[in-house]
């Protein structure tokens, strides 16, 4: 359930994030934040993001996700020590990797959002491989357009995300560390049957 989770804060990010330009993660290259996921009661998680890794707490902080972009790679740490290192899947992170993804956007108007003044676009983002996305993203105006709500409909439902208490001061170094001992995620290939 963690792991889940985690999956699908990182899903939220990356698609966030495909608001701001072709590169996804182009805008905001370093920033922390809170994250709430609208509906589901897990409280919020908190993400930071400091070149090309991501650093999710895990839900119910059990412990904390990085995915490091550059390698395609993810690395859950549980409190209890347990470190698992998996692959990061264009179903995890559709829009982490494809940088030729097409963005259609077209305004709907203006909101407000835990104070902040924002553009409201209707997005439909088109990776070079795989299924559209569609979303709506509440962008800050006074937080440089960042995306501090977004709602997309997913193969599990609609679902919303909002970003409160955004900060663009560069993360500590440490946050994105993860031990030697993590034991590799089983592919499908590989998995016991």
């Amino acid at each position: 359930m963690a792991r889940y989770f985690s999956c699908l804060v990182l899903t939220f990010l990356c698609l966030a994030l495909a608001a701001q330009a072709q590169d996804p993660f182009g805008t905001f290259k370093q920033f922390s934040a809170t994250m709430v996921m609208i509906g589901v009661p897990v409280g919020g998680m908190k993400i930071y993001r400091s070149g090309n890794k991501v650093r999710v707490s895990v839900a119910g902080d059990a412990g904390y996700s990085i995915a490091d972009l550059d390698h395609h790679a993810t690395y859950t740490v549980m409190n209890n020590g347990m470190c698992t290192q998996g692959v990061l899947q264009a179903n995890m992170a559709p829009f982490a990797f494809d940088k030729a993804s097409a963005i259609q956007r077209s305004p709907v108007g203006t909101d407000t959002v835990d104070g902040h003044p924002c553009k409201v676009e209707m997005m439909t983002v088109t990776p070079k491989t795989g299924q559209p996305t569609k979303m709506k993203v509440w962008e800050a105006d006074d937080l440089k357009g960042f995306p501090v709500k977004v709602e997309i409909e997913s193969s599990h439902g609609p679902m919303a995300v909002e970003y409160k208490d955004v900060s663009f001061s560069e993360p500590p170094a440490s946050l994105f560390t993860h031990p030697a001992n993590c034991r590799q995620t089983p592919t499908a290939h590989t998995a016991p049957r």
